[in-house]
């Protein structure tokens, strides 16, 4: 949707009101959340499969250990009630009692309920049976008093944030999300800008965290000969009812790809009624203007044996571009440029001159750096204009790239449609389609034009030094249009049932696709500009040379004659994904009067690129298969400890891959062993200690995989041949590169250790500091040293260069090896990494004024963010700490009532200068209340926010303050 500037009036006046409430709003309202009602009509049976019933009926999440629940009977329950209600029925007589610990989540214990004003805070909740589902889940619901340090938000959590999407929340709240940037869609962001990206503890570790669905893989996205981390950006936020995160190596459970780090978006499945959602947002410029649209229906039959639901949601922005914010038109430094670097900020209205190592000289003048105004005529003598803008850059923003975008266009469109059905008691089969579309249009201005001068040469006849100089024109280097579209689909049917002696199983086939198209139409500047502006020549082909110290304008309109159609983006990729699955769970014995429980799966894999981008013909494919184990044991009533309980987990991973370039070649087989051992106990009340041990696994990309052979030749000499001739002079040898038969995946090994805390003298608190190591060995290193290295360095590297057997007439020769015949530059497992970090989250509940007050605090600090490849490789390095910043965190509080809520958010990021991510701290308002409505009307409620308050600046938040407003209504 498009807004106008007149709308900024208004929306600056809903700023101001929301300024205003969230400081006065305490004192509004009545006390406790609101429960909805329900029709519930649950007949007479086992109380585990009636909490399931009852779940499902009232949308709501209903949780118990098998132990608790064990084999009583519940007797029949008809009416419409709120789910504390039911609840109460349900378990009248039971000697259990329940406690709503959020909005829709509710726990069955034993003993007496416990009021919750009096709750001590968040319940450890171990070897939990889900009986309630509002999802499809196939992982185990994970909880942060877990052995692993997991971080979960609900979806009361969820639906306050003024968040575009998962990703834009993650980056708020998840202190350890090493991307930490906003999720405003810009062509920094990748292809398509708009898409998700979430990366762990470091900025360029996309490929090592894992993103799933529902517990399941998402088809990945085809980047040219690789498939990279699956787009669930377009994923509207009101669709999820719950994020479980975990920002450390956990293969085991996971599989492969499970490095860094794991987030599964849980979909909320259950919702029954309609609910549509409108949302607009504008920059406090009155530009950047944004929109989101959600709607969904949801309907099950009056005994719940049929439910369907689906959801659509929509979000769009609006571009800002380079010459709608004046904080991007500070002018270039020299000082702070390289010569011939890709220029990322836009220059300005002018050429730039500067020293390349150090000052140069004009008409006997020393300075390091100059301009040419961009309305120069030559009328005035070039001398005196560049001593008069001596140690001065062009100023403002060059015309050429006012339309330069610092976000996109953008619009995504979501489709998710579920259908339920029970088959029988205890027997559920279901189908799910998730459809994902994105698009981004933008206009592309990249780089500047840029050459290098020799004084007293050419066209810098006029300038003296030793230095070259660097000049920086106006214009981009590459302009032009651009037109990214793309799809997700994924479709899953599974089917759920009972199974004898308490176990639960499931079998489910998924199967998904992603189409990518770019239509690319970039204009750039041909092989020839640079040495005609340069040398001050013209080329043969008659073109006029331009003269960059002459008239301006005649300048750009003869360098413009230079300009050439780029070759076209490859305009079509797809890729495939077919996953099936079996699972069981259940109890395998009882220690202490708790069950120790079991979970099985075996999976199959297959990920493929049908065709490259870059030729149809070439095509790959991966196939992996997997048993996977995972033991949760209760230890206390075998060693005494309080609360001790074991998780243990393996899974052993084969993949295959097979690539197809020009002919096919031979599949290509990797294995993992991957590994969970984790620990926690209570030894004193309120004090849980906790520490684990994880492996993690990543294959290479397949295109690393194969092994590519040509003929190439060498100009250096061989030291065991002839000194006097290169090694040209005796022919050609083969050239093999990319990877030997013994490369092994990437290997990677979590230690984390933590305490929880949850005082009973502090009630509703909770506190967590978990440390985080991370170590990588083994990694694998695309080394790239060339052949010339291996056939000077010989002995450092055996088994690089093969020679044919050394001849007799080579020994009279005095050689000392045969004529060389092949070279191999293949890659190795010789890199390594290591990952500190330490995680600490605070929360706080207290009643206020007539309502709840929530608090809750997130820090992570990491020092040590390295990466070491072998010193000899052309392999890329990162900065020495990796380019993360070392202090991340987040503080909010939220005050609400039944019918009103005031929220606050600061967010803080340490600056770190390699990355040119600067120290920002940005703070969000939010106000949202239910208005009054009659008997049988629908329910409204109306939001107002505000993000960035301190209208902060950044290129990763170019829309700097906005304001937004949302009215959501229910029938």
């Amino acid at each position: 949707m498009t807004f106008r500037k007149r709308h900024h009036g208004l929306l600056e006046g809903l700023a101001a009101v929301v300024c205003a409430c969230a400081l006065t709003g305490a004192q509004a309202g009545a006390a406790g959340a609101a429960e909805r009602m329900a029709s519930v009509a649950v007949p007479a049976q086992p109380l585990n499969r009636a909490l399931a019933e009852l779940g499902r009926q009232a949308g709501v999440d209903i949780l118990a250990s098998s132990a608790t629940v064990g084999d009583r009977r519940a007797p029949p329950l008809r009416g419409r009630l709120t789910p504390s209600e039911a609840l109460a029925r349900l378990l009248a007589g039971s000697g259990l009692a329940f406690e709503r610990v959020e909005a829709d989540v509710y726990v069955v214990r034993a003993g007496p309920a416990a009021p919750l004003e009096d709750a001590s805070g968040p319940v450890a909740l171990p070897e939990l049976l889900v009986v309630g589902v509002r999802t499809q889940n196939v992982d185990q619901r994970r909880d942060p008093d877990d052995i692993q340090p997991y971080r979960v938000f609900e979806r009361s959590t969820l639906r306050a944030a003024q968040a575009h999407s998962a990703d834009d929340f993650l980056q708020t709240w998840l202190t350890s999300n090493g991307d930490s940037r906003q999720a405003i869609p810009r062509t920094a962001r990748g292809v398509p800008p708009s898409r998700s990206n979430f990366a762990f503890r470091d900025p360029n570790a996309q490929a090592k965290t894992l993103v799933l669905v529902d517990g399941r893989r998402m088809p990945a996205i085809p980047n040219y000969e690789r498939l990279t981390q699956a787009d669930v950006g377009a994923i509207p936020l009101a669709a999820i009812g719950r994020i479980e995160t975990l920002a450390s190596s956990s293969g085991a459970l996971y599989g492969l790809g499970a490095v860094n780090g794991v987030v599964n978006l849980v979909l909320d499945r259950e919702y029954r009624g309609a609910e549509i959602a409108a949302t607009a947002g504008l920059s406090k410029g009155g530009d950047g203007d944004y929109g989101r649209l959600d709607a969904r229906l949801g309907h099950s039959t009056a005994d719940g044996d049929t439910a369907v639901m689906i959801h659509y949601g929509q979000k769009r922005f609006n571009g800002v571009a380079y010459g709608d914010r004046v904080e991007i038109s500070t002018p270039l430094d020299g000082a702070q440029m390289k010569a011939g670097q890709w220029y990322s900020r836009p220059p300005g209205n002018g050429i730039t001159l500067f020293g390349v190592n150090g000052p140069f000289t004009v008409g006997g003048v020393s300075m390091s750096k100059t301009y040419i105004p961009a309305d120069y005529d030559g009328s005035t003598p070039i001398e005196a204009v560049l001593i008069q803008n001596a140690e001065k850059s062009a100023p403002g923003l060059a015309p050429a790239h006012r339309d330069r975008l610092l976000s996109t266009d953008s619009r995504t469109d979501a489709l998710l449609a579920n259908v339920r059905q029970r088959l029988w008691p205890g027997a559920e089969a279901y189908l799910d389609y998730i459809y994902l579309a994105g698009r981004d249009t933008y206009p592309t201005a990249i780089g500047a034009f840029s050459t290098r001068l020799t004084p007293g040469q050419g066209a810098a006849s006029m300038l003296a030094g030793s230095t070259p100089v660097e000049l920086v024109a106006p214009v981009p280097f590459i302009i032009g249009t651009n037109d990214v579209r793309i799809l997700s689909r994924r479709i899953t049917a599974g089917l759920v049932f009972d199974l004898p002696g308490r176990w639960r199983g499931g079998v489910d086939y998924a199967v998904g696709d992603v189409r990518s198209t770019q239509v690319l139409s970039d204009r750039g500047y041909d092989g020839l500009s640079r040495p005609a502006v340069a040398s001050g020549v013209s080329p043969a082909d008659g073109r006029p040379a331009p003269n960059p110290f002459g008239d301006q304008a005649r300048f750009l309109a003869d360098l413009d004659r230079y300009q050439e159609a780029w070759a076209a983006a490859d305009p079509y990729a797809s890729s495939r994904l077919e996953d099936m699955s079996l699972r069981a769970s259940g109890p395998v014995g009882r220690i202490g009067g708790r069950d120790l429980t079991l979970s099985l799966t075996a999976q199959q894999l297959w990920e493929g690129m049908p065709s490259f981008p870059t030729d149809p013909r070439n095509h790959l494919s991966m196939r992996s298969r997997s048993l996977f184990a995972e033991l949760r044991a209760p230890l206390e009533g075998l060693v005494g400890v309080p609360g001790l309980e074991l998780q243990a987990a393996a899974r052993r991973q084969v993949g295959r891959a097979r690539i197809f370039r020009g002919s096919p070649s031979a599949p290509v087989e990797k294995s993992a062993d991957l590994y969970l051992l984790g620990l926690k106990a209570e030894p004193v009340a309120g004090l849980i200690l906790r520490a684990s041990y994880a492996s993690g696994a990543q294959l290479p990309p397949a295109d690393q995989l194969a092994s590519t052979t040509s003929m190439s030749t060498s100009f250096v000499v061989d030291p065991k041949r002839n000194p006097n001739q290169p090694v040209y002079a005796e022919g050609w040898f083969r050239s093999v590169w990319g990877a030997p038969a013994d490369l092994r995946p990437d290997q990677m090994r979590t230690f984390s250790a933590g305490a929880v805390l949850s005082s009973p003298l502090l009630p509703r608190t909770r506190l967590s500091v978990d440390y985080t190591r991370i170590e990588g060995h083994g990694l694998m290193v695309a080394v790239n040293r060339g052949y010339d290295a291996y056939i000077l360095n010989e002995e450092r590297y055996p088994g690089a260069v093969i020679r044919a057997p050394l001849t007799d007439a080579d020994r009279a020769r005095g050689y000392t090896g045969g004529r060389i015949i092949e070279v191999r530059d293949l890659s190795e497992n010789s890199g390594s990494s290591l990952i500190e970090s330490v995680d600490m989250v605070a929360e706080h509940d207290l009643d206020l004024a007539g309502g709840r007050l929530g608090l809750g605090a997130a820090l992570t600090w990491q020092p040590t963010l390295s990466q070491d490849i072998p010193p000899d490789s052309g392999a890329y390095k990162r900065t020495p700490d990796g380019g993360s910043p070392k202090w991340r965190g987040a503080a909010g509080a939220r005050w609400s009532t039944s019918r009103f809520a005031a929220a606050a958010t600061i967010r803080y990021i340490d600056a770190n200068l390699p990355t040119a991510l600067p120290e920002r701290t940005t703070v969000d308002l939010s106000l949202a209340w239910e208005l009054p409505r009659a008997p049988g009307a629908a329910e409204t409620e109306l939001r107002l926010g505000v993000r960035n308050l301190l209208n902060r600046w950044s290129e990763d938040d170019p829309l700097k303050r906005r304001l937004e407003a949302t009215v959501t209504a229910r029938f």
